[in-house]
């Protein structure tokens, strides 16, 4: 038993260093946009503060709400006109597997004007064209969707020294992670939705239950597979995409010898 609490702290303790370093650099990964930044032209890109999310129930928005106004839920072959408006941005998201029946969720945004991109599960953009963008979530599991404004701020003097440095770093840094095959601790992030806790009369809360379950087994999966990313990570800032290639091959070639080792040592 004291066994178990002892291997049980140590990957807790491991779990905590590995999330800091990871938060850690995520921060620093936000200070730049990739390797397409340009050191005289600087991007601010601003999440503005509402996120629809999205399930088979609907739409419903969290955050600050007084900026949206719910236009309405109307079926796919409905007509409804949307006025254009230059200080707003019509949002539809189309759920063509929404209960009861599928339907176009409308809401309108007040942007102030602003060039806006929808941001889908805060990696897949879509531009906004004429002040209306919209979604179909049918095909793809869509969990959340916000907007992101871009502003330009040009004539910015160009970094150099120590900041010329930096901002190479985290450029170099995001394009590893870009190109990585696994991300931070997302098998975890797969299994683990609270969402469905109070829906479907007790059932959600058993959803929830086992999806819970389904994520504590993906913990140690997690750790062993964002220790890889980090090295990838090192070795594509020192290297390029040779490092992080090796590094990554050398994991599949452990597993793969590992299992085999335990098929020969059964048969034997």
């Amino acid at each position: 038993m004291t066994r178990v609490f002892i291997i049980g702290g140590v990957i807790r303790r491991s779990g905590a260093l590995l999330l800091t370093l990871v938060l850690s650099l995520s921060v620093a990964a936000c200070g730049a946009n990739g390797s397409d930044v340009r050191p005289d032209v600087e991007y601010k890109p601003v999440l503005l503060p509402v996120k629809f999310v999205v399930d088979t129930d609907g739409v419903y928005v969290t955050g600050e709400s007084s900026m949206v106004t719910p236009i309405g839920v109307f079926t796919l072959n409905a007509n409804y006109n949307l006025v254009p408006s230059q200080n707003s941005t019509y949002v539809v998201i189309r759920n063509r597997k929404q209960r009861p029946e599928p339907a176009d969720n409308v809401y309108k945004v007040r942007t102030g004007g602003d060039r806006l991109t929808a941001v889908l599960d805060g990696h897949i953009e879509i531009a906004v064209a004429n002040g209306m963008v919209t979604i179909d979530v049918t095909a793809a599991k869509v969990s959340f969707i916000q907007l992101r404004q871009t502003r330009v701020v040009a004539a910015a003097a160009k970094p150099t020294g120590m900041a010329l440095w930096w901002h190479n770093s985290v450029a170099k840094w995001n394009s590893g992670y870009a190109r990585s095959p696994y991300k931070p601790f997302v098998l975890t992030r797969w299994a683990y939705d609270d969402s469905t806790i109070g829906k479907y009369y007790g059932a959600g809360f058993i959803w929830f239950l086992i999806r819970l379950a389904v994520a504590i087994v993906f913990v140690l999966p997690d750790l062993v597979l964002t220790l890889v990313f980090l090295v990838g990570q090192f070795c594509y800032f020192f290297f390029g995409p040779t490092g992080a290639n090796i590094v990554w091959g050398v994991f599949l070639l452990l597993i793969v010898w590992f299992v085999l080792h335990i098929a020969w040592a059964r048969r034997s």
